[in-house]
């Protein structure tokens, strides 16, 4: 099984593989689709931050449902299969933290859990604690650049791959 590293160059994700570097046009073909076939929830209540996150994630091959509240989200969640879901913190009438414990408590998600990050403008320290509190898997800070979003998501992904191993 061969390795794969990723690095960032001129603002794009690249990929390298431990056989020797690609060609621009490999380069750009492995960088557009190294989340191909990962379906992620946005859940934002501002429509531009959801357009810039939907483009980014899209920009690397993942299919993106959007959601302009907590309570859409949990119906978006509940019908649809995902992989990830992005969850703003800070949003009105029901918040982050109360929307994840909502898709925590559905049958679904207790059947096959998924991991939930947190999306937010606030920085880490401002929110620990209610990461902590209410089990969130991760953390991306708004704004972000490509590299952090990719990083990112790839830590807890690949997180909850090795977890679904060792079940």
């Amino acid at each position: 099984m061969g390795m794969c590293s990723y690095y960032l160059i001129d603002n794009k994700i690249q990929s390298f593989e431990d056989s020797g570097s690609l060609s621009s046009t490999e380069n750009k073909s492995k960088s557009s689709s190294i989340l191909e076939g990962q379906k992620i929830l946005i859940v934002d209540d501002s429509p531009i931050n959801l357009i810039v996150a939907e483009k980014t994630l899209t920009k690397f091959g993942a299919e993106c449902h959007r959601a302009l509240s907590a309570k859409e989200g949990l119906k978006v969640f509940n019908k649809e299969n995902l992989d990830l879901i992005l969850m703003d913190l800070h949003m009105p009438s029901i918040d982050g933290f109360k929307g994840t414990d909502l898709i925590r408590e559905t049958n679904k998600f207790q059947e096959s859990p998924i991991p939930i990050m947190a999306y937010t403008t606030f920085s880490y320290d401002e929110v620990m604690e209610g990461i902590k509190e209410h089990k969130l898997d991760g953390y991306i800070g708004k704004p972000f650049t490509q590299a952090q979003v990719i990083g990112s998501i790839f830590e807890v992904l690949s997180l909850k791959q090795q977890k679904a191993k060792q079940a």
